[in-house]
């Protein structure tokens, strides 16, 4: 078929296929980044779509990935025309709308568009989402956001246009992660390793393990900062048939929240099988499966058979302590659980919880 009638009504990205031959060569982004002699925050935009391959980039792609510099041309030359066509045949006044639901700011800020207004930032925003359509993006976020099981407090809005960006991010992430399998069992047999992690003080030394071990039992474990509107703390679903997604956004930036929320996410993994998407936030259980989520996490921190040892913990800092010390956890988690369970005041303590913050969190994710 000639290329002038090739006028396809989806979007297919040439990260997508980008993100094929890494999974085929176990490429994950620093190291095709590495290869390439660019930064991974480029092959993060390659595979978002919101930088175009243009010949010196072929260039790289046809050494590391395979396939010709032509085949790379012809690629990003189909995906430029089917975004135009479908830029062209979007309403103005559908487009706007679009663009007032989306922090476009945000997207732009971050390198994941193209900045630009009106048509320049619809044509950027279906290439970030692989859409050809508002219409579509509804169908593929919105649909299953009406499943979405939420642990999120009842006083906030939960702005689901910010919420999407933060899972299309995830899942970009997810395809340059290299994972075995997925494997429950795997997973199941690693909680013991991934708790010792729990004593950790900096994401510099637990990040990179806790990639591993989760990427061998076949789940991409990411972080994304979330944008503004977007309360997510964690999300968990499956990508493909053989790749779990758990994505963290450190929302709350405290080792206590950062923990059981991983646990929680892991959880869902195990208890609740390949179909669901879970969305977690900040509050109130709001299910069956969330409390279950909620209580495998709790007993993985705090063990059963020390549950009466915890009831009698005084609300002293040498009391946790001594505590945390006893069941090889950190005091900042001890903290959390008090607090969750009404043993401690909100305002408690808290100077035993370790605090991260987002540029010590990016230097780990950049040693990757």
């Amino acid at each position: 078929m000639p290329d002038a009638a090739f006028h396809p009504d989806w979007l297919s990205r040439p990260g997508d296929t980008i993100s094929g031959l890494m999974a085929r060569r176990s490429l994950n982004v620093g190291r095709l980044a590495t290869l390439m002699g660019r930064d991974s925050h480029l092959v993060r935009q390659l595979l978002a779509g919101c930088v175009r391959i243009d010949e010196e980039i072929a260039s790289l792609l046809a050494k590391h990935l395979g396939g010709s510099i032509n085949f790379w041309r012809t690629r990003q030359k189909r995906f430029d025309e089917a975004l135009d066509n479908a830029t062209g045949a979007l309403h103005p006044d559908k487009a706007q709308e679009w663009l007032r639901f989306l922090p476009v700011a945000d997207l732009a800020k971050g390198g994941w568009i193209t900045k630009g207004r009106g048509p320049a930032a619809v044509r950027s925003l279906l290439a970030y989402f692989g859409v050809s359509s508002p219409d579509e993006w509804q169908s593929h976020y919105m649909s299953f956001a009406n499943n979405f099981t939420y642990r999120t407090s009842p006083t906030f809005e939960n702005k689901l246009g910010a919420l999407s960006v933060w899972l299309r991010q995830a899942e970009i992430e997810a395809d340059g992660t290299v994972c075995m399998p997925w494997d429950a069992d795997r997973l199941r047999a690693s909680i013991a390793s991934l708790r010792r992690l729990t004593k950790l003080k900096n994401p510099m030394s637990f990040i990179p393990k806790l990639r591993s071990i989760c990427g061998a039992a076949g789940v991409a474990l990411v972080f994304v900062k979330a944008p503004s509107g977007c309360r997510a703390s964690g999300a968990t679903r499956f990508v493909s048939a053989d790749k779990a997604l758990i994505a963290m956004s450190f929302r709350h930036l405290s080792d206590d929240h950062f923990w059981f929320t991983l646990f929680h996410e892991i959880g869902h993994l195990l208890l609740h099988g390949r179909d669901a998407t879970f969305i977690d936030g900040d509050a109130a259980d709001s299910s069956s499966k969330e409390k279950e989520a909620n209580d495998f996490a709790a007993q993985i921190l705090i063990p059963t058979g020390r549950l009466e040892a915890f009831q009698d913990v005084r609300p002293t800092t040498k009391s946790v302590i001594r505590f945390a010390v006893s069941i090889d956890i950190s005091p900042g988690i001890v903290v959390g659980q008090m607090q969750h369970s009404k043993l401690l005041g909100p305002g408690q303590l808290n100077h035993l919880k370790r605090r991260y913050n987002w540029d010590e969190i990016q230097s780990a994710l950049s040693s990757l």
